[in-house]
């Protein structure tokens, strides 16, 4: 935890200069934020660099997301003084392309620049690229599904703007150890291979708390009120995740479990809740 500690904030450092430079540019700072955990996806240090810069949060990936837990992340944002929209990468899911386009064109400089320049950051995974392939309406700008995928400057038109993606991701900030659970389950940090069944237990006791029975639908389960391990192991043997002698290969069913949280397949799941915090 220390080590990746340790590096984080040699990234984060670096990034953080990054932006400095490229924020005088923007009349508008459009974030980026997983809408399945808004609070720990966002990064605390961008806010200390808008100089008074306009600043509209977006929760990306909101067709994952519990659709009432993301209206009261909304709720909270705009309590705090922050305006915030929901978006996706799939049609018809969070706030059209159109209606975005125009809250963003609606920010002009004081020197009435034609065009606004929105500079578009956020932490790695959190679908800047997507967001950005979106509004230009092609694939402009690369994307993956690993971390610090972009690379380089990149100016993108989309219709009466300018984006500038950030060359370099900004490295989230890890405040706890909840908080690294849940950045490595959307894929905001590369999680060590000794941490996957820790996720997937994370996971699993999480399913159980907001969607009752999905566990049970989706893997035919038995039991799913069981012990997170045995519900683990059940999960392996109904999906043929067997290792020597019939037993159940543990870390290879973790990944399984991860791989179809991320693709959306066990349903709209939401990490995090705003009471959550108060004990943040």
């Amino acid at each position: 935890m220390a080590g990746r500690r340790g590096l984080l904030a040699g990234h984060m450092a670096r990034a953080l200069s990054d932006i400095r430079q490229k924020i005088r540019l923007a009349d508008l700072v459009i974030e980026v934020a997983d809408a399945r955990a808004p609070y720990v996806s966002r990064n605390p240090s961008l806010i200390s660099l808008l100089n008074s810069r306009k600043h509209l949060l977006v929760l990306n990936k909101a067709d994952l997301a519990e659709s009432e837990t993301t209206d009261r992340w909304l709720n909270y944002f705009t309590s705090q003084g922050i305006e915030a929209v929901t978006f996706s990468s799939i049609p018809d899911q969070g706030a059209s392309v159109n209606a975005f386009m125009h809250k963003v064109s609606s920010y002009r400089t004081a020197k009435n620049r034609k065009r606004p320049v929105a500079l578009v950051v956020g932490t790695p995974n959190v679908g800047k690229s997507s967001l950005i392939n979106r509004l230009s309406g092609r694939g402009a700008a690369r994307t993956g599904a690993r971390p610090g995928v972009t690379r380089g400057k990149q100016w993108v038109s989309a219709g009466d703007i300018d984006l500038l993606d950030t060359p370099g991701v900004l490295p989230p900030h890890v405040r706890n150890h909840r908080s690294l659970i849940i950045l490595s389950l959307i894929g905001a940090l590369e999680p060590d291979s000794l941490m996957f069944e820790e996720l997937a237990v994370f996971l699993i006791e999480t399913l159980r708390e907001r969607n009752p029975r999905w566990l049970e639908v989706t893997y035919s389960i038995e039991d799913e009120r069981a012990e997170p391990v045995m519900v683990l192991e059940e999960i392996g043997r109904r999906r043929g995740c067997l290792a020597g002698g019939g037993k159940v290969d543990t870390h290879r069913t973790a990944s399984l479990l991860l791989k179809d949280f991320r693709a959306g397949r066990l349903g709209n799941l939401s990490l995090e809740d705003p009471s959550d915090v108060a004990q943040s």
